[in-house]
C-alpha cells in the first residue's frame, strides 16, 4: 500500500450507518509561514476509538483545539455532534460543550482547588442541580475513573501523576459526555499506570460506548486499544485505518515511526482473544 498526499486507506464503517460525530473539511492552519494544515479531511463515527499520531509540528494538539473551539483554523468547516463549531449561535454552542469532554496534556486541572471541586466544576458550571446531586456524581466518577473516595479531598499537587490524570479523566466525564479528547494521556506515566490508563480507555469506549480520539505517540496505546489510527503529516491525513494496514502504508515517516517493533499482523484490539504478533512485548 502507498500513501500519496491524497491517498489514504479507509476502515470500513461499524454498522449499516454509522453516525459520524466529528466532521472535518478542508481545514487550513497557519501560524505565520509555517504551514500546519492544508486542506485537511477526517471524520469519526460514533463508537470509533480513534488515535491521532504524527511526527512534531504535524498540527495534532492544534487540531483538537479546532475540533473543540479553542482555536479557529483559517479556512474549511469543522463539526461536532453535528453543529458547525465556528459559526453556530452562541446557545448552540453551549449545548453542543455539554456534550464533549477533554483531558488536556498536563490535565490543567484547577491547582488551588481539590479533586473533588475540580470534578465538580462543569456540572457546577452547566447544570442546575442541588449539591447533594453534585457530590454524589462527583463520587461516581472519581469512582469510574478508578480513583478512591479520598483523593476527592486532595490537591492536584498531592496526587501521583498517573492519580492526577485520573482526576482530569473524572472531570472530563463529569457531563457524561458522548465523545472524549485526550491529548497525549500516558505522556510521563511509567508502563503499568499507562497500560491501566489504557484499559481505562477502552472500557469507556467499549462498555460505555463513548467516542474517543486521542493524540498519541505511546506505541503500546497503539497496540492496545485503537481500533483506528489517523496519521497526520504534509498537513493532511496521510494514513488512516486499522493498525495492520497502517504500519504497511509505504511512507517514510510512518515506516520510521513503526520500525521499533517488528510488526508482523497487529490483532484487533476489538478481539480480546486475539494472539499478540508483535516482537518486543
Amino acid at each position: 500500500m502507498s500513501a500519496g498526499a491524497d491517498t489514504v486507506t479507509r476502515p470500513a464503517p461499524e454498522g449499516p450507518a454509522a453516525e459520524t460525530v466529528i466532521s472535518l473539511r478542508g481545514v487550513g492552519t497557519r501560524f505565520g509561514s509555517q504551514v500546519v494544515h492544508d486542506g485537511l479531511d477526517l471524520d469519526v463515527r460514533r463508537g470509533d476509538l480513534v488515535a491521532l499520531i504524527g511526527g512534531s509540528g504535524s498540527g495534532k494538539s492544534v487540531l483538537l483545539r479546532e475540533i473543540i473551539g479553542l482555536h479557529r483554523p483559517d479556512t474549511g468547516e469543522v463539526r461536532l455532534l453535528g453543529t458547525d463549531v465556528w459559526r453556530a449561535p452562541q446557545a448552540e454552542l453551549a449545548a453542543m460543550r455539554r456534550r464533549f469532554g477533554m483531558m488536556f496534556q498536563e490535565g490543567a486541572l484547577f491547582s488551588s482547588l481539590d479533586v473533588a471541586t475540580n470534578v465538580a466544576t462543569p456540572l457546577r458550571e452547566h447544570l442546575d442541580l442541588p449539591e447533594a446531586i453534585v457530590e454524589r456524581l462527583v463520587r461516581l466518577r472519581l469512582a469510574l475513573a478508578g480513583l478512591p473516595p479520598e483523593a476527592g479531598a486532595k490537591l492536584p499537587s498531592q496526587l501521583s501523576g498517573g492519580m492526577r490524570k485520573r482526576a482530569a479523566i473524572a472531570r472530563a466525564l463529569a457531563l457524561e459526555p458522548e465523545v472524549l479528547f485526550l491529548d497525549e494521556p500516558t505522556s510521563g506515566l511509567d508502563p503499568i499506570t499507562a497500560r491501566a490508563f489504557d484499559a481505562l480507555l477502552a472500557f469507556l469506549n467499549r462498555d460505555l460506548g463513548i467516542t474517543v480520539l486521542v493524540v498519541t505517540h505511546d506505541l503500546d496505546t497503539l497496540f492496545g486499544i485503537a481500533r483506528r489510527v489517523v496519521v497526520l503529516g504534509r498537513g493532511r491525513v496521510i494514513a488512516d485505518g486499522p493498525l495492520d494496514e497502517v504500519v504497511r502504508v509505504d511512507d517514510p515517516w510512518i515506516q520510521s515511526y513503526f520500525s521499533s517493533r517488528a510488526v508482523k499482523a497487529a490483532p484487533s484490539p476489538s478481539d480480546p482473544a486475539a494472539p499478540e504478533k508483535r516482537d518486543g512485548a
